[in-house]
């Protein structure tokens, strides 16, 4: 992979530009260089220089790298991202996200090797010139000095640069390969005469050396660098002979090891590939007893934990004491400093020391490689070292302690987390389930403590939580827990409660509710705090609350935190003051804050989110988070995105968006977005005019127009903020005059029908455009469109624009960017269709000079008949099919289960091999059979049986009846929604668009309205959606009535059965609207099955099956969950084409109602190579609201579907069945 501008490489970059780069540098640098004290302070300082120093972008030396490197490898990234995309394939699986791979491709190309090559060549120039200028200063500035201050004058040390590299160096990933002082053989000597002569020098010496000569053996040869491994190695691994009788003889590692206790020396010499393969080689071929012994003490010392605790406990409190180097910074050993260390101490020392090496191995599959490791006859596995080191953790003496650092939990949960942060490490050592049982030991004895056993104390406790936390924080680690180390799939059910997450979740509901047994005292919030986060990072996932619902956990967290909001109420009263108040008062704050931080992360899923509204406090949840999000704060620790998805799937409900409406989000979205489009930043300094903008949507009004698109994505959400909101339509507006809510937002910048509007915009181009972008993707969603259209008269305003945008002297409608604006929205919401069934005008011009816009404009409608599709007419000749003569071949008393599973083999037959063959009159004879065999299956029939007639005449209702029906008007919706039904259907060539066809779906649509209204409840609620009957159109009614070309009677009839099966609360959106056969808490909450049910498992499924998708809408704060709820309520209409909308309702009804879910995983799979394409445009939403879904063929598809099923359905399909406990 090469490009011109990677192989010129640095051309650009020359010594001569770099020196005075670096200079002004090192110049800017060098009273922090001198004031770090040591070697190891300044290259801690320069590793980590661009987080701590401010100034870091600001050097020249940077900003020339920067330059360079953008020039060289920016065409190559470019070129990757665009072959990723192309290809449309997922990489690697082992990586967690694409660009990981993309980098790791990127550093392994010729192009970056010649880069780097070329860098160490000019920069090393560049330092041999100031090292020469340095020593000259230098030289002149020691002859000044032993001329003028005499010889009894002490100066500090002076420090040299080693700068010794050659061209045949190889160049490991280490990151310390920059040039750092190091001390002269001068220095050494002074350093060694200052040490007390009761210390040996010599390993103070080679201590030192050998923490700091990684930084600099990248730049010497590959000789040197085993040769000083050689060595060293050769050194550690003598040991020296046992005198007979005698005592164990100390060896170099102990001495090494009070010096070093922390390992940090293999630390740093196992940081870079270039001397971890040659340390690695060496202990494998020639020092594997130093591995061996280390294994040996370790177990050693584990074993003798039955060892009196307080003699241990003394031990560690002995080295707290001590100040040690334990970074090995030289320190002087003063007066007052122990010299001589109990046997006990040392053996602790070397356990440490043990302990910090070999948890630095088991990152590397070559150190995992070197077990299993024989000991005393006995093969030592990974696992057993693990779980030895794991029953460290539960030593009583961890009982009061707090964190120290040197105490043995302490340094073993380190290790484990440094495990766990490492995806292979991980995998290999901790996704067992012996070490994970070990490990929770402690909190199975607080559920269920045995008598005479003393307890896990406050330490331990919080240890095992920070180690889950960070198992939880990875997937891996996260399936581990939630299934254990067998990793079940997510589609199979996890009936096994002995499970590591049953056990986190029982211990923190009971510590929630104050359950726990009474034997010891009860834990304190940290440790119940840090059991929540742990479960919170598992249930703000869709598997994980899974696993987890059933114990009700939002519940105990809802009545904690409303305990600890009360007893913060009476702390933060004003009383007279009393010693530790205050702290118990932060206390109990924070613990507040805590849970309800906690109980607001139910939001991260559709489910739930249904569970947070159902505890009653999403408006405290939603305000807290509003609170979090102003500030641009982290959600957790262990998070990489903000609230941005979180606010994305509220705003997918109800409940949600009368929530944000509460708290004010809304307003400071809506003058935000105002603040960008019209007036400007007021603190940025203007130098220059502003560039006009030339794409549609500025680049800073981006992230709002996003921001807006999710928040108005969802027909519940768009309803509960603008039904019966009145538009102001004021003569005259000020430039004060500033939109506070989404109404006022559609009033100022989509309907500018006005004089008075358009003068009130300083940017009316930009902003208008800005306007109709959002209302053509609101209108995507039907139902939206309906009620937009029924109360702002949306076309009627457009169509006006578009007929006072004329030229005077012809009366042609003007072309421009606004023109041509709103006529793309005017022909989507007039035309209805799939991707081959409508044409849909560009918004850009062409670049044909003679006809820039071939696309007739209009300002009156019906369109032009040259935007909708030619269709072809129905077949007069019958085409036969296996499955329609399977069909012909049944009797009415043959439809039982036997029956059933025929006629799905058939039907699966002929939608895979002949899909053409499977069309509407074929299907509408199938449905109508299988519903009259599926009502006779009890699992199946989950809905009462009504008999409409029976119903209206006991209940004397007129209105039941025909006269009755006629006499009744359905709502604006419902009107302009059979208006929509027969164009499309007359498009189609399935209906005729006479009167006769109209009233024949209205009166249809009546009969549904009065037949669901009593199976519904009368409810009391704030939601506008909830008050009354079904407030969108009913499209499945709809959907049918076409696929019996316009037969009511058969429709209706077809109906009555229907409703009766599970398959009609999912796929008929109004059946379950304030139904009477659902609990009321799920009534009164406003959201449907369809959301916190089926998309739920999408988004589970999916995370599963489509990782790469999953990240994609994470990555653009935009949920699976929302757009497949929006293509489900309206029956994929504009999206599919109607063969594949009448395959679709099939399959779902013949296949099992949980093939909704697997269909829309399905779609998202085909989608993939798009998906990932506009989520790098940052444009996914528009993308999938308003594009069609070209190309998908359920029968293509049903293989995956097929698959799907057998893994999940045992999962999906129970909870789909069971409405009644979500």
């Amino acid at each position: 992979m090469s490009t011109p501008a990677s192989s010129s490489g640095m051309s650009s970059l020359k010594a001569q530009d770099v020196l005075p780069a670096l200079r002004q540098m090192m110049k800017n640098l060098e009273p922090n260089i001198r004031a770090s004290g040591s070697m190891d302070a300044a290259e801690d300082l320069m590793l980590h220089l661009e987080e701590r120093d401010p100034s870091f972008h600001r050097y020249e030396f940077v900003k020339l790298i920067r330059s360079n490197i953008e020039e060289s490898l920016g065409p190559l990234m470019d070129e990757e991202i665009e072959k990723y995309a192309r290809s449309g394939q997922a990489y690697d699986t082992g990586q967690d996200t694409v660009v990981q791979t993309m980098v790791a491709h990127l550093v392994n190309s010729p192009a970056y090797s010649n880069l780097t090559q070329q860098l160490m060549v000019e920069t090393k120039s560049a330092v041999d010139t100031l090292t020469r200028e340095f020593q000259e200063e230098q030289e002149a500035q020691q002859a000044l000095e032993s001329r003028v201050e005499g010889p009894g004058f002490r100066r500090a040390p002076s420090f040299g640069y080693l700068s010794q590299s050659s061209d045949n160096d190889s160049c490991g990933s280490s990151l310390n390969n920059s040039d750092f002082m190091f001390p002269n053989q001068k220095e050494f000597e002074q350093i060694g005469e200052k040490m007390d002569q009761r210390q040996p020098v010599e390993f103070r010496l080679m201590n030192e050396f050998m923490c700091v000569v990684p930084s600099y053996w990248i730049r010497c040869p590959d000789k040197f660098l085993e040769e000083v491994i050689d060595s060293t190695l050769y050194l550690l691994h003598t040991h020296p002979t046992k005198a007979l009788g005698g005592a164990e003889p100390l060896t170099p590692v102990h001495y090494l090891a009070m010096l070093d206790k922390k390992a940090g020396w293999f630390k740093k010499w196992m940081h870079g590939n270039y001397s971890r393969t040659v340390v690695l080689r060496m202990l494998k071929e020639k020092y594997r007893a130093l591995i061996d012994n280390a294994v040996k003490k370790s177990l050693e010392f584990c074993e003798s934990r039955k060892q009196p605790h307080s003699l241990l406990d003394e031990v560690t409190s002995a080295l707290q004491r001590e100040s040690i180097s334990t970074d090995s910074q030289l320190q002087n050993i003063g007066e007052g400093k122990r010299t001589t260390y109990a046997g006990p101490e040392l053996e602790y020392i070397y356990f440490i020391h043990s302990l910090c090496m070999l948890g630095r191995m088991l990152l590397y599959s070559k150190g995992r490689a070197f077990f299993p490791i024989k000991v005393k006859d006995k093969e030592v596995k990974v696992t057993d070292l693990l779980v030895s080191f794991v029953q460290l953790l539960s030593l009583p003496n961890q009982s009061t302690r707090p964190y120290t650092g040197l105490d043995a939990a302490s340094l073993v949960a380190d290790v484990l987390k440094m495990i766990a942060g490492c995806e292979a490490a991980l995998v290999e050592c901790l996704c067992k389930d012996a070490v994970v049982s070990v490990l929770l030991e402690p909190v199975k004895a607080r559920l269920k403590p045995t008598k005479g056993k003393k307890a896990a104390g406050e330490a331990t406790l919080l240890h095992i939580a920070d180690i889950l936390s960070c198992l939880a924080s990875s997937q891996t680690g996260r399936r581990m827990l939630l299934y254990g180390e067998a990793g079940n799939k997510a589609g199979k059910p996890n009936r096994n409660i002995s499970t590591a997450a049953h056990t986190i979740v029982e211990f923190a509901t009971r510590a929630l509710s104050s359950t726990l047994p009474s034997e010891e005292s009860s834990p304190s919030y940290e440790v119940v705090g840090a059991y929540v986060f742990v479960c919170r990072q598992l249930y703000s996932t869709c598997e994980g609350l899974s696993v987890m619902h059933s114990y009700k956990l939002h519940a105990c967290i809802a009545e904690a935190w409303r305990m600890a909001s009360h007893e913060a109420d009476i702390a933060t009263t004003p009383l007279p003051a009393v010693e530790g108040d205050q702290t118990d008062s932060r206390r109990v704050l924070l613990w507040e804050e805590s849970l309800i931080d906690n109980l607001l992360n139910f939001a991260a899923t559709p489910k739930g989110l249904l569970l947070l509204q159902q505890t009653g406090h999403i408006n405290e949840c939603v305000d807290y988070m509003y609170a979090r999000y102003a500030k641009k704060l982290q959600v957790s620790k262990h998070e990489k995105f903000g609230y941005g998805v979180m606010v994305t799937q509220v705003a997918a409900t109800a409940p949600g968006m009368v929530a944000l409406q509460s708290t004010g989000f809304i307003k400071a979205l809506v003058n935000e977005l105002w603040t960008q489009l019209e007036c400007g930043r007021d603190d940025v300094r203007v130098i220059r005019p502003t560039p006009i903008p030339v794409d549609p949507i500025d680049r800073t009004a981006h992230k709002s127009f996003t921001a807006v698109l999710n928040l108005l994505s969802s027909f519940p959400a768009v309803y509960e903020a603008l039904a019966e909101q009145k538009l102001q339509n004021a003569v005259s507006y000020t430039f004060r005059d500033m939109p506070n809510d989404m109404v006022g937002l559609i009033e100022r910048l989509i309907l500018v029908d006005t004089p008075a509007k358009m003068h009130a915009l300083f940017n009316y181009e930009q902003s208008h455009t800005f306007g109709l972008r959002v209302l053509s993707v609101m209108c995507s969603c039907l139902d939206t469109f309906l009620l937009l259209e029924t109360q702002y008269k949306v076309q009627e305003s457009l169509l006006g624009c578009q007929a006072e945008n004329v030229k005077e002297e012809s009366n042609e409608l003007i072309i421009d960017a606004l023109s041509v604006e709103r006529n793309h929205v005017l022909v989507r919401t007039y035309l209805i269709g799939g991707p081959s069934e409508r044409k849909l005008p560009p918004r850009v011009l062409l670049e044909d000079g003679r006809d820039p816009y071939p696309f007739p404009l209009f300002s009156s409608f019906p369109i032009p008949k040259s935007y909708p599709t030619t269709m072809a007419g129905r077949s007069a000749m019958k085409q036969d099919s296996e499955l329609s003569r399977y069909l012909s071949q049944t009797k009415t008393a043959e439809k039982n289960q036997a029956w059933l599973d025929g006629c799905r083999k058939a039907f699966c037959k002929v939608l895979t091999s002949k899909p053409d063959l499977a069309k509407a009159n074929v299907l509408v004879d199938m449905l109508e059979k299988v519903v009259q065999g599926q009502i006779k299956v009890q699992e199946e029939t989950i809905f009462p049986k009504v008999d409409y007639k029976v119903m209206a005449r006991d209940r004397r209702d007129v209105h039941g009846s025909d006269k009755g029906l006629k006499s009744q008007s359905l709502s604006a919706v419902q009107q302009l929604g059979v208006q929509l039904t027969i164009r499309y259907g007359t498009h189609l060539n399935l209906v005729k668009n006479s009167k006769d066809t109209k009233e024949q779906l209205s009166h249809l649509l009546k009969q549904v309205r009065f037949f669901l209204r009593q199976q519904q409840r009368n409810i009391d609620c704030q939601l506008r959606l909830l008050q009354g009957e079904y407030v969108g159109h009913d499209w499945f009614t709809s959907t049918l009535f076409l696929m019996m070309m316009g037969k009511s009677e058969r429709c209706w009839n077809f109906l009555l059965k229907f409703s009766t099966l599970l398959s009609s609360g999912y796929l008929w959106m109004p059946r379950l609207h304030a139904s009477a056969h659902l609990p009321v808490p799920l009534t009164v909450s406003g959201i449907h099955p369809v959301y916190y049910c089926s998309a739920h498992y999408v988004e589970l499924i999916l995370q599963a099956e489509v990782p790469a998708v999953a990240s994609a809408f994470r990555m653009s704060g935009y949920t699976p969950s929302q757009i497949c709820q929006h293509w489900l309520r309206q029956c994929f209409w504009n999206y599919l084409d109607w063969l594949e909308i009448c395959h679709y309702l099939c399959t779902c009804i013949v296949l099992g109602v949980d093939y909704q879910v697997y269909t829309c995983v399905a779609i998202l799979r085909h989608l993939t190579h798009d998906i990932l394409q506009h989520t790098q445009n940052q444009d996914l939403q528009v993308f999938l609201k308003e594009q069609p879904i070209p190309g998908f063929r359920v029968g293509e598809h049903l293989e995956f579907m097929q698959q799907l099923e057998e893994r999940y359905r045992q999962t999906v399909q129970p909870d789909m069945r069971n409405l009644a406990k979500p």
